[in-house]
């Protein structure tokens, strides 16, 4: 598949196998978040750990519970629902905690490429922010993923084999809008 169509067919996928995605692909898909435009410096922490996967995902769902924001409550009252769908693996982004356009620019650009780049494998993949409060609040977590002292995580990019259905937890694709205007 080539760079474009991968673009353009890339959805978000919300139900996964358990079957591990295989160190070529991740290879790749660290390969392609690298390559991204920067405004500063990334770090990323690929996480496989089932456990580790568990705990994130059990707490944040709580967290979301508990939010107070009507979506997230919403969606996490959903039965069967689960902040990382089942994924085997996140890549988390994290940027320099002194970089004012990190989020923005870097780790979303990260982020964006790597599911690009999973389309073209053959992978789904669903960018996620919801996990991020869980992993910079809770100690437990931040120290198992030893990120470096001066990075903190802002957002991460669950991938993995597509599995059954996902639309019970899918947005409505946004149909094309007219959102564009040319200075000619």
């Amino acid at each position: 598949m080539d760079a474009i169509q991968a673009m353009i067919s890339r959805r978000s996928v919300r139900s996964y196998s358990i079957k591990p995605v295989e160190q070529e692909k991740i290879d790749v898909l660290l390969k392609a978040a690298n390559n991204a435009p920067k405004t500063g410096d990334l770090h990323i922490t690929v996480i496989e750990n089932r456990d580790l996967l568990s705990d994130i995902n059990n707490k944040t769902l709580i967290a979301m519970k508990n939010s107070g924001n009507d979506f997230l409550v919403g969606r996490a009252n959903l039965p069967g629902y689960q902040p990382l769908y089942g994924a085997p693996l996140l890549l988390l982004f994290s940027v320099r905690d002194k970089n004012p356009f990190g989020q923005a620019a870097t780790a979303s650009c990260a982020a964006t490429n790597a599911a690009n780049a999973a389309t073209a494998l053959g992978l789904g993949s669903c960018y996620v922010v919801s996990p991020i409060s869980t992993i910079c609040n809770d100690k437990t977590i931040k120290d198992r993923l030893n990120i470096p002292e001066a990075f903190i995580p802002t957002c991460g990019l669950i991938t993995g084999y597509k599995e059954g259905d996902d639309n019970k937890f899918s947005q409505p694709r946004q149909q094309q809008v007219d959102n564009i205007n040319y200075c000619r």
